[in-house]
């Protein structure tokens, strides 16, 4: 028996609304557009299924923005899969239609085009509404492997971004044409407001496009400053008196009028004789003169006092009047407008809420002048710890609020970011202040709450950054807390890592292990190099725990310097030793201490102190390099190939490199990533991209290695793939150099 779903009588509000928000976006049954085509062969050919389609789905009926590889451009709603997608909140995968309760009995599945397998990746709209899916379906059972579902999640974020778009340009276009519709009118009416505007003391100017002479009326020099009235003067003269940051504007609004594009219509500044700065409004459009001379006449009107009442009234409404500072209004609309962009952005940001410890008390004791003082050289500290995109504001009486933007995408890295400018604010809020002759100490209590992923609205984020401000009022006052405690346990154990982490780099607390490569002839053919830190009470550090922080602090290009400086060292021990002569040394980059401008420079530095042997050292870089600065990567590469260094690419096929860097790049070798090398025997997916590597390596005339090999047959399935070289705990374990040395001079 079929099973159906939900139609229109049953259809709740929330649907309702959905369907409204859909109709909005005036995208059903449009015409083919190629953008949309596009992303639609993109999913196919990451899916790797023969059918897919941008699907929206109507009160009724589902209808396929676009398709490919199906035969049906819509259907009804009740037996769309999609219908199921858009309640869920993340992609909606059917492995078998036909082991399915909700799908066996669907004549999309018992009948053409017989659909098996199924994965709808929901369109969301800004406001939270599903209102299709992108889909891949197939006429046979499969999955999809975790990358696959995370790229076809991102291309469905790109199609509801461009549905967005699409209607964005629409209601630009209507805006055009009601702006042209307004200014037919106007002109019908240009007789009257001629009149009006000699009333109104308004000057009036002609340019001569092509001679550049300006032909001014009297009201216009009074304008300008000018007493000596000529009948024209020069363009070149009147652009002189332009204020020079507005000249370019100017300029383009020109041009637009004389070719008839756009009306002139701006207000800039002038600069009179005196050096007097005047705000003046012109407006211009392309006439014919006797019905064929081209010209362009305007109107210019002093509006000095109207830009400064203006500003008054916009400094009134919202900026503090003792501070300068924005005040409560302006922080309450920043902040709606960080909250509300959190939905299309992928940065977080950060509320520090600030209040100053025992402020009544100054008041009371030294009067109001002295707080007034206190207040206005907090706000100007504050603003000296935050970057200019950030907002700071006084939000009433002694409290202060900091909006900090754009700070990443991760809750810990987002803490420590909004705790260095909080311990930056603390730090300069806890000097002296000089209150117009009283010597006076004031300390903050700092509260912090994130805008994350959680969907919060701007009164509960100012709430929680509230309450986590008492926090730190009740735990003793000049002190820092987060709204959450599970964060501020984070973020102190990463501020305590950042703390370590200079003190290990002072303390040499680093050093190296090493694990052989060996090849399928059981030789060793290569010795990679493992960065390790001795940590006092952590123990044994790896790099993943460590690196990515180190970059962020800038102290990779120190530690990257010593790890090559020591390979180095041991390439030029080693080649007097039996069974380590000819063995080359692998060391991993990061990918800023490679995009450093010093690199190649180090690089060849560590060479020439040690002596080694550059066609024995290997650096191993990864796939992020190549897409970040495609052009550094390949002028470093080519320079550091020139003096005989090898280059292996790791943890391939982890990335998105193009097949074209293998080409034009000087790589030696294909490092297959351990991720796939664990699964090869029990995941498809995986030994096929494993396959696919081996067989890419061979096309492309590189070597290949696999690394994180443990069983015999994760090593038997990648020798009868063809790979040449193997790295993990099934042939070594990591060795001490001592141990390397004396394991190689026992088997040589």
């Amino acid at each position: 028996m079929l099973t159906t779903f939900p139609d229109d009588t049953d259809q709740d509000k929330d649907d309702l609304k959905r369907l409204e928000v859909l109709s909005a976006l005036q995208i059903l049954d449009s015409g083919d557009e190629p953008d949309f085509d596009r992303l639609t062969h993109f999913a196919q050919a990451v899916a790797r299924t023969p059918m897919a389609g941008i699907s929206l789905i109507d009160r009724d009926r589902l209808w396929f923005k676009s398709a490919i590889g199906l035969d049906i451009r819509e259907v009804d709603r009740v037996i769309a899969f999609c219908n199921q997608a858009i309640k869920q909140d993340h992609p909606y995968v059917v492995t078998d239609a036909r082991a399915h309760p909700l799908f066996r009995d669907n004549p999309l599945v018992t009948g053409p085009p017989h659909f098996r397998f199924y994965g709808g990746f929901p369109l969301i709209t800004s406001s939270g509404y599903r209102i299709g899916a992108l889909a891949v379906l197939d006429t046979k059972p499969r999955r999809l492997s975790r990358m696959r579902m995370e790229v076809l999640e991102m291309l469905a974020e790109q199609v509801m971004t461009l549905i967005e778009l699409r209607r964005q340009r629409q209601e630009i276009s209507f805006m055009l044409a009601e702006r042209e519709a307004v200014n037919r009118m106007l002109s019908e009416q240009s007789e009257h407001l001629r009149e009006a505007q000699r009333i109104g003391r308004i000057g009036s100017w002609e340019l001569e496009p092509d001679s550049k002479i300006l032909r001014l009326s009297e009201e216009t020099f009074r304008i300008f400053g000018v007493n000596d009235v000529a009948d024209a003067v020069p363009f070149s003269a009147f652009m002189g008196s332009v204020h020079r940051d507005d000249r370019a504007a100017l300029s383009l609004a020109l041009e637009a009028a004389m070719n008839g594009v756009a009306q002139m219509d701006l207000v800039h500044r002038i600069v009179l004789p005196g050096g007097v700065v005047r705000h003046v409004h012109e407006r211009g459009e392309l006439r014919l003169r006797h019905g064929r001379e081209r010209m362009v006449a305007g109107t210019v009107q002093d509006v000095s006092d109207q830009v400064a009442a203006e500003a008054r009234i916009r400094e009134l409404a919202y900026f503090d009047t003792l501070t300068g500072l924005p005040n409560r209004r302006f922080i309450l609309d920043r902040l709606d407008k960080m909250v509300s962009m959190r939905h299309r952005m992928p940065y977080d940001g950060a509320v520090i809420f600030i209040d100053l410890d025992n402020f009544k008390v100054l008041n009371d004791t030294h009067g109001h002048d002295k707080g007034d003082l206190l207040l206005k050289e907090v706000a100007r500290r504050i603003q000296s710890c935050v970057r200019h995109y950030d907002s700071v504001g006084r939000f009433g009486g002694d409290e202060f609020v900091v909006l900090v933007e754009r700070i990443g995408d991760d809750a810990v890295d987002e803490g420590a970011h909004a705790l260095h400018v909080a311990q930056k604010i603390l730090t300069v809020l806890n000097e002296g202040f000089d209150l117009d002759g009283l010597e006076h100490r004031s300390t903050p209590s700092i509260g912090i709450a994130l805008l994350d992923g959680e969907a919060v609205s701007t009164g509960e984020l100012l709430k929680r950054a509230d309450m986590a401000m008492y926090k730190s009022k009740a735990e003793g006052r000049n002190t820092i807390r987060f709204y959450s405690d599970e964060l501020q346990k984070a973020v102190t154990e990463r501020a305590l890592l950042e703390k370590e982490i200079r003190v290990a780099v002072e303390q040499k607390e680093f050093f190296l292990d090493f694990q052989l490569q060996e090849n399928g002839a059981g030789n060793v053919s290569g010795i990679e190099v493992l960065l390790r830190w001795r940590h006092a009470s952590r123990g044994i550090v790896t790099p993943a725990e460590f690196i990515a922080l180190a970059e962020e602090l800038g102290l990779i290009m120190q530690i990257g310097s010593w790890v090559l400086e020591e390979a180095c060292k041991l390439i030029k021990r080693w080649s007097t030793l039996p069974g380590l002569q000819e063995l080359g040394v692998s060391v991993n980059v990061s990918v800023k201490q490679f995009h450093h401008p010093d690199f190649v420079a180090q690089v060849t530095g560590a060479l020439q102190k040690t002596g080694a042997d550059p066609k024995r050292l290997n650096l191993e870089i990864t796939e992020s390099m190549l897409i970040s600065d495609y052009h550094d990567t390949r002028t470093k590469m080519i320079t550091l190939k020139a003096l005989g260094i090898r280059f292996a690419l790791d943890d391939f096929g982890t990335g998105c490199s193009s097949l074209s860097h293998l080409q034009r790049l000087p790589i030696d070798q294909l490092k297959i990533d351990q991720s796939f090398v664990q699964h090869v025997n029990s995941d498809k997916n995986d030994a096929t991209i494993t396959r696919s590597i081996i067989s890419l390596a061979r096309s492309f005339g590189l070597a290949v290695i696999a690394e994180g090999v443990e069983t015999e047959e994760q090593r038997r399935f990648l020798a009868d793939e063809g790979c040449e070289d193997f790295q993990g705990f099934l042939y070594h374990p990591t060795l001490g150099v001592s141990d390397v040395e004396s394991y190689l001079a026992r088997r040589s």
